[in-house]
């Protein structure tokens, strides 16, 4: 006889959510990439700005206020993206715990399907003994 276990379209159905949780998490994780790389890009574009004066000495002074506005602009959007990251990194939490209690979930419907299963070879281990054991007995008072 073989064994199945009752309980397996449970088992199933939690796989199938530890499966939609990875998913997820993996779905906030690239957000989250994408934002740092967007800040990267922010903070190389400032760097770049600050490092040559965009080219414009201070004589002009309408050219300067456009730098000058222009770098806190910069600065502001790179704020506003390290605010975004923060966030992020909430989200990636929620969605990194959400899969360790899938994950829990799933292997205790695994452990139950293991000791269950074991329970049922011991068991059919002992009906095969007590059969043997049956037919040496009928072979033995027949003799």
């Amino acid at each position: 006889m073989k064994f199945k276990f009752p309980l397996a379209s449970v088992l199933n159905y939690r796989e199938t959510l530890e499966r939609n949780a990875e998913i997820a998490l993996g779905k906030e994780v690239q957000k989250q990439v994408r934002l740092e790389s967007e800040r990267q890009n922010l903070l190389d574009e400032y760097e770049k700005l600050v490092a040559g004066r965009g080219g414009i000495n201070t004589s002009h002074a309408e050219r300067f206020m456009d730098f000058v506005s222009y770098a806190q602009r910069l600065k502001g959007l790179i704020a506003q993206k390290n605010m975004e990251i923060i966030e992020q990194k909430k989200e990636v939490e929620k969605a990194r715990t959400e899969l360790i209690k899938k994950t829990q979930e799933k292997k205790a419907m695994e452990v139950l399907r293991d000791s269950q299963k074991a329970a049922f070879k011991l068991a059919e281990k002992r009906m095969e003994a007590k059969q043997t054991d049956e037919a040496a007995g009928h072979i033995f008072f027949k003799a």
